[in-house]
């Protein structure tokens, strides 16, 4: 039981990393890096970042121990974490380690006791050397002269280099290998430089057959910056028509993942969120050549399709997000699949082709090509009018009568695949309507012919394996419908599967083998709104974006994100108990597949009330309460029912 206690103890953080990096910051130099401060009195004041604000309302307050914003216009308040919540849009995990490592605070490992090295630390330590060492190497005369020319080539300007931090890997074999020899004798510290491995880790040094050798020679460097313009990989363009590839990138790490990082965001991020519109192009050059050409606002993938970690993160910033691609049959294939990514998240979606089949940078390098790029996206459709043009095309190029029946049952299928039943119930209708319009079929039959997802399969998955799409806002259940056995057995199932998760996260990314065949990670077998337990749907909902956006999870991040305090109260529960169950022989694997197993028993068992059942339960509940408090009258009533 100690044990226990000890656990529970330490994934509450009684160190409170939270009080220590909130202590530890300045919180006027960290507003004032965004917002011009002025002193007034024992306050700075400024204008409000969080509204159209004319006259500074925003003040900063710092004496008397205290330390947070308040507009005395639109309300905003709050400390130094909530400033880099809503001003920066991260969340709270990332908030709290981006202000500790700004503080130089280590952070508590969580749910482990003892304090460790951050690995990311290193990782971050070792972008940066890097990056100083590549951006010098761009301005050497002569180690940055090849890169220059193709620099130059493509018309990309010293404001804009600088702006990137655009930089040159030599063509030595090993000139980053010797200058991080030079660092290491002149460190004053051990920890001043990450060691070998770190770099080797990064792909920044790799092994050869003599010793170490520079993972990038003779290449341009496009260095991978976080939203807070910090390193986080490279990209480098081969300067050698006989090299290949022709990009090589910095492989994943806990800092860097290629599924959910935008090229140029640290520089696009403050237009994207002020005009609320985010341009997606596919290349590191046509982001530059936007930028240089007034278009702020655009991003690339990283050589990877969309994913919907990508539509996560925009949806942080903007309203609308026009998806650029090529106009070749390759970037309509592009554009189809980056369609079925942001489907079913809450922003607007447009399509936009060039014209001649252009790209962006070479669009742009034409004399005219800002006022044809801008026509362009003017231009733009509707993701939902894009989707019925194409249907229009193939129903015309099968005009009998079976074919035109195979070709709206297809569709029904794609559109069921994509998430239809997500979106908003007006827009659904409207392109249900279009295609009505086009296929002659009343709307009711095509929602008919849509398909009924499994339940606890409701969360699409697609073919970049980044799980379920960001769900609608869950409906409240009623709690009346959870007092009976099956519901309570229901209810214990739920429970049993929280506990376990939330004792041994790790486990939740093993594949689970279910009755009918699947195997999926847990997160992606149940969707939220399986979950009837309101408490435990509020739990899960929480525990599942995080599963979903493949974050590090621990007991206090899931507590902080869901908020409630009932269901804080039941995840320490919960966690308690799953911390005794992990302990059994078998471990958490075990115990994960025994919920899972229990969980598939009682789904399979309790079909979900009828509308009309729910109905009639709460008509007969509004007679009771009509009746009143008088018990004779209850009884009465209930004798007539028989």
């Amino acid at each position: 039981m100690r044990d226990q206690e000890s656990k529970l103890s330490e994934a509450y953080g009684q160190s409170n990393d939270r009080d220590r990096v909130l202590d530890a910051t300045d919180l006027v130099a960290l507003i004032g890096e965004s917002v011009p401060l002025k002193a007034k009195g024992r306050e700075h004041v400024g204008l409000c970042p969080f509204h159209d604000d004319r006259s500074p309302s925003m003040a900063v307050v710092t004496h008397k121990g205290n330390a947070f914003y308040k507009c005395f216009a639109c309300g905003a308040s709050g400390n130094a974490i909530d400033f880099m919540i809503n001003y920066h849009r991260m969340d709270f995990p990332d908030a709290l380690r981006y202000l500790a490592q700004r503080a130089g605070i280590e952070l508590q490992q969580r749910g482990g006791g003892e304090s460790t090295r951050d690995e990311s630390a290193d990782l971050r330590k070792a972008m940066q050397v890097a990056l100083r060492f590549y951006r010098r190497a761009l301005a050497d005369a002569e180690l940055g002269a090849p890169s220059r020319a193709v620099l130059d080539a493509r018309g990309i300007s010293a404001s804009m280099r600088e702006a990137f931090q655009l930089g040159a890997a030599p063509a030595s074999w090993d000139r980053f290998v010797e200058h991080l020899g030079r660092l290491a004798e002149h460190a004053r510290t051990k920890d001043e430089l990450p060691e070998q491995g770190v770099f080797e880790r990064s792909g920044l040094v790799r092994q050869g057959q003599r010793g170490p050798i520079d993972g990038f020679r003779n290449r341009v460097i496009f260095p991978i910056l976080d939203e807070l313009a910090r390193p986080i990989g490279f990209g480098a363009r081969k300067i050698d028509p006989e090299d290949e590839p022709k990009y090589l990138n910095s492989p994943e790490s806990p800092i860097f993942r290629k599924g959910r990082t935008l090229y140029g965001i640290h520089a696009a991020k403050k237009p994207i969120i002020d005009s609320k519109v985010a341009i997606i192009t596919e290349g590191y050059t046509d982001v530059i050549a936007c930028h240089a050409a007034g278009f702020t606002n655009a991003v690339a993938t990283l050589g990877t399709a969309l994913t919907r970690e990508h539509a996560r993160v925009l949806q942080r910033l903007c309203e609308t997000v026009i998806l650029l691609f090529d106009g070749d049959e390759a970037g309509q294939r592009a554009a189809d699949r980056a369609l079925e990514t942001f489907f079913a998240v809450p922003v607007d979606v447009r399509i936009c082709t060039l014209p001649d089949r252009l790209d962006p940078d070479d669009l742009l390098r034409q004399p005219d090509g800002a006022v044809r790029f801008k026509a362009a996206l003017d231009a733009s459709v509707d993701a939902l009018v894009h989707l019925v043009a194409g249907f229009r095309e193939r129903l015309a190029e099968r005009p009998g009568a079976a074919g035109r029946q195979r070709v709206i049952e297809e569709m029904c299928q794609r559109l069921g695949a994509m998430g239809i039943t997500d979106v908003p119930a007006l827009r659904r209708r409207t392109v249900l309507q279009e295609l009505s319009r086009v296929c002659d079929v009343p709307v009711h039959e095509l929602e008919a012919a849509l398909p009924r997802p499994r339940a606890a399969a409701a969360a699409d998955t697609g073919s970049d394996g980044s799980g379920p799409l960001p769900q609608a806002p869950l409906a409240p259940v009623e709690p009346v419908l959870l007092s009976g056995p099956q519901f309570r057995a229901r209810s214990m199932a739920e429970r049993d599967l929280l506990a376990v998760l939330l004792a041994a996260p790790e486990v939740a990314a093993e594949r689970i083998a279910t009755p009918d065949g699947d195997s999926l990670p847990v997160h992606e077998l149940y969707a939220p709104g399986v979950f009837l337990d309101p408490v435990a749907r509020t739990l899960w909902t929480a525990l599942h974006a995080r599963l979903e956006a493949g974050l590090q999870t621990t007991v206090q991040d899931v507590m902080a994100d869901c908020g409630e305090p009932t269901a804080k109260n039941l995840a320490a529960q919960l966690f308690s108990k799953g911390v005794a169950r992990c302990e059994a022989p078998g471990g958490a694997l075990a115990r994960l597949t025994e919920a899972v197993a229990d969980m598939e028993r009682v789904l399979a068992r309790v079909a979900a009330p009828t509308p009309q059942a729910v109905d009639d339960l709460r008509r007969r509940i509004d007679e009771l309460k009509a009746i009143g408090r008088r018990p004779t009258a209850i009884m009465r009533s209930a004798r007539e029912d028989r």
